[in-house]
């Protein structure tokens, strides 16, 4: 843990628990390039044996990922009131779900899209790199402290 200054705390978050995050929050960024300018899409997913799946339909979001399947995906969380909050971010590359097999498993989850229309596209990203960290103040350390029986 180091301190952005005598108050603020940052934490770097090990794998494990960053991977319980993303499992945790059921809405996350997609960030994609597409047509050379990156863009940021909300979708929900689900983690499935390590990566990250998710539905899409066809149009910008799948044309930038198949033409650039370099991606990042970054979940959060925060509390304003206490100035705390934290992130999980992944790199990797995204691969569309073609193998009958992989498809059949991706349409077992309970991943229902929640925009209007179909997301017959099944997206996998495979990660590279997994990162989290976590911010809070010294008061907010002391607070949970006290609680602490």
């Amino acid at each position: 843990m180091s301190a952005a200054d005598r108050s603020t705390w940052m934490e770097h978050l090990p794998t494990e628990r960053c991977w319980e995050l993303l499992a945790s929050t059921p809405v996350g960024r997609l960030g994609v390039l597409v047509n050379s300018a990156p863009e940021i899409y909300p979708v929900n997913h689900q983690v499935v044996e390590g990566s990250i799946v998710f539905r899409t339909d066809a149009g910008g979001k799948l044309h930038g990922l198949e033409r650039s399947p370099a991606v990042c995906f970054e979940v959060d969380g925060y509390r304003g009131t206490h100035h705390e909050g934290w992130s999980v971010l992944v790199k990797g590359r995204a691969e569309l779900l073609i193998d009958p097999v992989d498809r059949r498993t991706a349409e077992a989850l309970d991943l229902a899209p929640w925009g209007l229309g179909p997301k017959p596209h099944w997206v996998r990203i495979v990660p590279a790199e997994v990162t989290g960290r976590r911010i809070h103040t010294s008061a907010a350390v002391r607070s949970r402290t006290r609680r602490i029986p």
